[in-house]
Order: C-alpha cells, then structure tokens, then sequence
C-alpha cells in the first residue's frame, strides 16, 4: 500500500513541477499573464469557483478570450504521449462554466525528452475555430486601420506641419 502511495505523490509532483514550468515557459516565450491555477480542477469544479479551474490561466490583451489550460506530463514518455478525450472534456466543461469567455487546450509535456520538441498544445476543432475567428477579427481590423491611414495620410501630415 505504501508504495502506491509513494507512486501517486510522485505523479502528482511531477504534474505540479510540469504547471509551474509550463507557466513560466509561456510567460517567458509568448508573452502573456499565464498563472498557474493552485488548488486547481475538479475542486474548483465542484465548489463552483471560476478561479479554480483548470490548472493554467491565460490572458492576452488582444485575445477575446482567457486560455483556460490542462497540464499534462508522464502519459507516455519522451516519444509519445496518450492524450485521453477526458481531459478535452473535463477542461471544455470548466471553461464553458466559467463566467468569462474561455477556450480550453491542453498543454503537454513529453515526459523525459531531450528534443527541442518536447512541449505541444492541443486543442478540439471548437476552440481551433475561436482561435481563427479571433485571428480572422485581428486581420480585418487591421486591413480597416491601413486603409483609414492610406486614404487619410496625406491629411494627416499636413495637420502636424500647421
């Protein structure tokens, strides 16, 4: 029995350690507010907590939308993983309770591996689409804006030489 337990407590420290790297990966390398979720999942769940669900949370200013993340490591080894639909399930019922806009990926960790590909995001086709509509609204902001400066540029300039 003991060793089941220390196996379990391993596990749940190696998923704990994978959050707070995950975290920090992504604060440093795609610039954002991610935060690991403590006490995060089905507690948050059950207790009805927005705050608690999950075990990521990421917010980009541009984004529509708060990135709610399940971290997994460990369900395979340093060339494969098994995702389960139960995490897609699990983290898209947590985000669709939530109060705000969420869309939920998983963020996965080959467990072990030395390779520059050891981190990947995977999400369904439903959050895949918020995520190209999102880009598709940037775009078309942006080609609004250009066309604003272009017919309007000369107009511009002149005011800031009065």
């Amino acid at each position: 029995m003991c060793g089941m337990k220390n196996i379990m407590v391993k596990s749940k420290d190696k998923g704990s350690r994978w959050e707070r790297d995950a975290v920090k990966i992504l604060n440093e390398k795609y610039y954002g507010t991610w935060k690991r979720v403590p006490g995060s999942g089905a507690f948050g769940t059950i207790l009805e907590i927005d705050e608690l669900r999950g075990d990521l949370a990421g917010n980009y200013y541009f984004l529509p939308f708060v990135i709610r993340g399940e971290a997994k490591t460990g369900y395979g080894g340093a060339t494969q993983i098994a995702v389960k639909r139960k995490w897609f399930e699990k983290i898209r019922d947590e985000a669709e309770s939530g109060l705000v806009n969420e869309v939920p990926l998983l963020i996965c960790k080959f467990s072990g591996s030395r390779s520059s590909m050891r981190y990947f995001v995977s999400m369904d086709f439903d959050a895949f689409g918020t995520f190209l509509e999102a880009t598709e609204e940037l775009y078309q902001e942006n080609i609004k804006l250009r066309g604003y400066l272009e017919d309007n540029l000369h107009d511009i300039y002149r005011e800031e030489e009065s």
